[in-house]
């Protein structure tokens, strides 16, 4: 019992993002922002289906088609986000090239199994994926002049929310794929995991109670100045 509830509080904390989204609404201005909601939005979606699937509808074979449409979507969305941040065209490139062939890599997975089950292997390389996004951005962001104290930025809590989730299910994925039939993984497996996944969705509502007073002006200029000619007086005028 004290598992299965920890299962269902996993599910809740996976909806929270979305509550925390809608109570700061009108800090959803920039487009970084707009993006996150509709992950939030989306992601909220699938968990309430998959949840109606697995423990209302008992159907595990639909269930795992919703679990990677989750994987597949996370990870799109997720490199459109990092991808309105990142200035390296390179990379850009890289974070579009990656969204392709990851969702053609889930295809092929799911066309060749011999059977329904946990796409586990799809999910490590999700993880690995978005691991390395991260790391990137952060080095971009070691690169640049620190206007501020990178905590007080909302990416800043996302990154370290998806740090914590990729580098604490990365291998537990991995292991699952040939134990997880074994009793006592699936044990410490639903302990790692809901731990894992509580920890990421209170990191990223603390990104959203965050307002970053420079994120208007660097979301919007992209890197460039952007001045407001009709404030400039001539010379002449200020005479």
């Amino acid at each position: 019992p004290i598992l299965q509830n920890l299962k269902y509080i996993t599910y809740v904390s996976e909806l929270l993002p979305f509550i925390f989204c809608l109570i700061f609404l009108n800090r959803m201005i920039t487009r970084e922002r707009k993006v996150f909601f509709l992950y939030t939005i989306l992601i909220g979606i699938l968990v309430i289906v998959g949840f109606s699937l697995l423990y209302i509808y008992k159907s595990r074979e639909s269930y795992y088609i919703v679990v990677r449409v989750y994987s597949v979507l996370e990870y799109s969305l997720l490199a459109y986000f990092f991808f309105l941040y990142i200035r390296n065209n390179f990379f850009k490139k890289f974070l579009l090239f990656s969204t392709i062939g990851y969702l053609l890599f889930c295809i092929y997975n799911f066309i060749n199994i011999k059977s329904p089950e946990m796409p586990f292997v799809p999910l490590s390389v999700e993880h690995i994926l978005v691991l390395l996004l991260i790391i990137y951005y952060l080095f971009e962001e070691m690169q640049s002049t620190i206007i501020e104290p990178i905590y007080l930025k909302a990416i800043f809590w996302i990154c370290v929310a998806f740090i914590v989730n990729s580098s604490g299910n990365f291998f537990l994925f991995l292991y699952s794929k040939n134990s997880f039939n074994d009793e006592a993984f699936k044990t410490q497996y639903t302990i790692i995991y809901t731990t894992v996944t509580i920890v990421k969705n209170l990191l990223l509502c603390i990104s959203i109670f965050i307002n970053n007073k420079h994120e208007n002006s660097t979301s919007n200029s992209n890197g460039f100045l952007d001045i407001n000619l009709d404030t400039i007086q001539p010379i002449k005028n200020q005479s």
